[in-house]
């Protein structure tokens, strides 16, 4: 009996560690950047990178080490082990043979003028939390609908540049906003990311300054998490929301969170456990994050982009949500890709359905 008992605590203590590490990956705050790649080779006008998934699909991508970015052009040539892609241009420092680097589908990097050319303000709106910084890009006049734009967890304002040339081209002012635990704004009370639950208030308040500054409504426009505060930010209040764009939205955690754990090669009760120390953890119910059941009564339009190759939110229930709504309210684009990378296998096609969405909308 003895015996059965200690089998029983450790294998309790297993779970328990196993689900506490587990659910501390997904309320961890890191900023850190990672640099898998070694660049192989360089030389008139391309870069040699080992041949991956990621270094060797089509479109637009950056090419990102220490210090440094290039914007790459398409793949023209490589063998089974190396993939060699065009360099359009060299951004910021020197491309060096050996360096670590990494594909980044932000492309871009710096302020809105450094990256796009694009006049904006440094600007700070007031949260529960502290004066949040975000980036302001004037449209044609204040008084008009503004876009938010809400990045992703662990994320920054930088993932937003993508796009921001489609929406100064519809004349719309953007506010590209930081919130709570990113790196220069005020942090959370426990230095922890709530997956949306408390980072979405950052998100009405940032509707509020736009308010205050003449704004006549808004279009939420989010990114990963930042989708799922944009549809909480809806679900509370939509009376000044014109429309909401999702691009990858984490659509219902608990989904994402069997996916990340299937990843991973977890066992289900593992992942369970997991889910229920991370509710504890930071006081939110998973459920609340199911989009789905608020579909059949959405009465603002969305525009909505999944990428069929992603690997970090499960798309399950974006297709459930899109084809739950009533008819015509969700505009839904699938395209190839991973997570957030619609926007980089075809820039012209996404900004086009972007600025048409905008322009029904605004």
């Amino acid at each position: 009996m003895a015996a059965a008992v200690a089998i029983v605590v450790l294998l309790c203590a297993v779970v328990g560690g196993i689900g506490w590490y587990f659910a501390g990956v997904a309320i961890q705050v890191d900023h850190s950047s990672e640099y898998p790649h070694t660049i192989v080779a360089i030389g008139n006008g391309t870069v040699t990178l080992p041949r991956d998934a990621a270094t060797e699909r089509s479109g637009t991508w950056a090419l990102a080490w220490e210090n440094g970015r290039a914007l790459l052009g398409p793949v023209v040539g490589g063998n089974d082990e190396q993939v060699v892609r065009g360099v359009e241009s060299v951004v910021e420092g020197a491309l060096v043979k050996g360096t670590p680097a990494t594909i980044d589908h932000w492309v871009y990097d710096g302020d809105p003028k450094r990256a796009l050319g694009l006049d904006f303000q440094n600007v700070r709106y007031p949260s529960e939390a502290g004066l949040m910084p975000a980036w302001l890009i004037p449209g044609t006049t204040p008084k008009s609908t503004w876009v938010i734009g809400v990045h992703g967890r662990n994320a920054d304002k930088a993932e937003t540049f993508r796009a921001m040339r489609a929406v100064h081209g519809t004349g719309l002012p953007m506010l590209a906003i930081a919130y709570r635990n990113d790196a220069g704004a005020p942090p959370s009370s426990d230095g922890k990311n709530h997956l949306g639950d408390t980072e979405w208030h950052d998100v009405v308040s940032a509707v509020g300054y736009a308010r205050a500054h003449g704004a006549t409504g808004v279009v939420l426009y989010g990114w990963s998490m930042g989708g799922a505060m944009a549809m909480t930010t809806l679900r509370k209040d939509p009376s000044f929301i014109r429309g909401v764009v999702l691009d990858s939205p984490a659509m219902d955690w608990n989904a994402t969170l069997d996916k990340q754990g299937d990843a991973r090669h977890l066992p289900g009760f593992l992942v369970g456990a997991a889910k229920r120390i991370l509710e504890w953890r930071i006081d939110i119910d998973l459920s609340d994050f199911d989009q789905r059941p608020y579909a059949p009564k959405l009465r603002t339009p969305v525009l909505l982009f999944t990428a069929d190759d992603d690997a970090t939110v499960a798309n399950g229930p974006a297709y459930t949500f899109a084809r739950t709504a009533p008819p015509g309210m969700v505009t839904h684009i699938r395209t190839p890709g991973d997570h957030t990378e619609s926007w980089n296998v075809d820039p012209a096609a996404y900004e086009n359905a972007l600025a048409a969405f905008l322009k029904k909308v605004a």
